[in-house]
């Protein structure tokens, strides 16, 4: 049986199968750096560079609620600001330093209630007072008590201490009417809200400047204290809806009794500007009508 030959490697076809091997290992080459260089349309969802964070907007923080040392040109005082009604828990009027403590302490918690959203709206600070009701006034930080005949409550700046002493405004003071103790607590509230506000510090500031017992010291503290007047009869109207008209009416006249004090001590005002200063508070119940610093001096005499 005859068994055919394997083909011999002929040397012109290994050269041109070569040829050929080359050839295609060159073409793709081509077409892979044709594909690297091809530009392509599109978006990039790659992270960006670590290393560059990517800003973003924030909103900017309101500013800190501060006190500002102005008078006439206060925030307060030249946009209207009214208080908004109040619901007072007073307890029944008694004359006994517990009953009239608990009245005053009631009377504080409603006043915080009426005024820190107003200074809370014109990006005031807001504290509440302490209060101090003990039968009589001691010395304290603002220096020696004021006599009987001198005062029967007063506000401390130093302390933020409202003074209200039991015994003295029952024997010296509003006696058996509760309107007159509660126009008393509001107006020495009211020095709560200068201290808070800034007012207390700037007018105290000229007051030094002039000197206390000078004609401009005098009047700059009849200005500080017929605005006290202002800022409770603000605070009687707002309360009224819950302790009565009756009651918001008689405290808001009892500025009216104020005492008369000679010219040449006269640093809470005539008792016909005391009373007109509380109504315009009670009437108007707004702040700006409680500027004092812009008043004429007949106004503040």
């Amino acid at each position: 049986m005859h068994t055919p030959e394997e083909p011999k490697n002929n040397p012109i076809v290994l050269i041109g199968v070569f040829s050929l091997i080359v050839l295609c290992v060159l073409g793709l080459g081509g077409i892979t750096q044709l594909e690297t260089t091809r530009r392509i349309n599109g978006r990039a969802v790659a992270a960006p560079d670590a290393g560059s964070p990517v800003a973003q907007s924030t909103p900017a923080e309101p500013p800190r609620p501060r006190a500002v040392h102005r008078l006439a040109d206060h925030p307060l005082l030249v946009t209207p600001t009214r208080l908004p009604s109040v619901t007072c828990a007073l307890p029944v009027f008694g004359l006994s330093d517990p009953e009239l403590s608990a009245y005053y302490k009631a009377g504080v918690t409603c006043l915080d209630q009426a005024w820190q959203p107003a200074l809370v709206q014109a990006n005031l600070p807001f504290d509440p007072p302490a209060l101090d009701t003990a039968p009589d006034l001691t010395d304290g930080p603002c220096g020696t008590a004021p006599a009987e005949s001198e005062a029967v409550a007063y506000y401390c700046g130093r302390n933020r201490t409202i003074y209200m002493p039991t015994q003295r405004l029952r024997d010296n003071g509003g006696g058996d009417r509760a309107g007159s103790h509660l126009a008393t607590l509001a107006h020495e509230y009211g020095h709560h809200v200068q201290a808070l506000t800034g007012m207390l510090r700037a007018a105290d500031s000229k007051i030094v400047d002039a000197g206390e017992e000078t004609p401009a010291g005098l009047e700059m503290s009849r200005r500080i204290e017929l605005q006290a007047n202002c800022f409770a009869g603000m605070f009687l109207v707002a309360a009224s809806g819950s302790i009565g008209p009756g009651l918001a009416e008689e405290a808001a006249e009892d500025f009216h009794y104020a005492m008369e004090e000679p010219p040449e001590k006269n640093a809470h005002g005539s008792p016909d500007n005391q009373g007109v200063w509380a109504s315009h508070g009670f009437t108007t119940g707004v702040t700006s009508s409680c500027n004092t610093y812009a008043a004429s001096a007949e106004a503040v005499g």
